[in-house]
């Protein structure tokens, strides 16, 4: 069981280094987190389990290549990620994986990431981001930023994640 995360900066050899900024705390920068957060809040947030169709694909045309939508496939006591849709600007930076578990992405330092917060949104029920590290060979100095936000099934377990994925170039730190 993880502990319960605030805003909290990990480095080790199997994540890299990345900040995990718990819903409460999340704030207002990044204009692709506003939309998010704003559309799960405004769809029912933390009152009601806001499942998928409950999220129009309309809604989000401004940002669609920025969506990420993973089925939760649970096996006993266990789960895994299966990607059911991936936009164009993820697929830029993590290759195209619609239909297959994200461990089969090659970033293996993203793979541990995205299933260490999904872990934690299993855990919390709520929206969770992440600021990180990215790398291209093409540009050196680059920052993913991810909002994670639970959509729950009729039973009100969490059945997928949606996320929302801006990578962008920043100057040398």
């Amino acid at each position: 069981m993880l502990n319960p995360v605030k805003k909290t900066m990990l480095k080790d050899a199997t994540f890299g280094e990345f900040e995990l900024i718990e819903y409460q705390l999340i704030d207002r920068r990044f204009p692709i987190v506003n939309f998010f957060l704003d559309l799960w809040r405004d769809k029912g947030g933390e009152a009601k389990a806001v499942t998928r169709a409950d999220i129009n694909p309309l809604e989000m045309k401004k940002y669609l290549e920025h969506i990420v939508l993973m089925d939760v496939v649970r096996d006993g006591g266990n789960w895994n990620l299966t990607v059911r849709l991936i936009g164009s600007h993820v697929t830029a930076y993590y290759g195209e994986i619609t239909g297959k578990d994200i461990r089969e992405m090659g970033n293996t330092q993203a793979i541990e990431r995205i299933y260490y917060a999904a872990h934690h949104i299993m855990e919390t029920e709520r929206p969770m981001l992440t600021i990180s590290p990215a790398y291209s060979s093409d540009k050196s100095y680059m920052e993913a930023v991810a909002l994670y936000a639970p959509l729950f099934d009729n039973d009100k377990n969490i059945a997928k994640i949606l996320v929302a994925v801006n990578v962008s170039a920043f100057g040398p730190r």
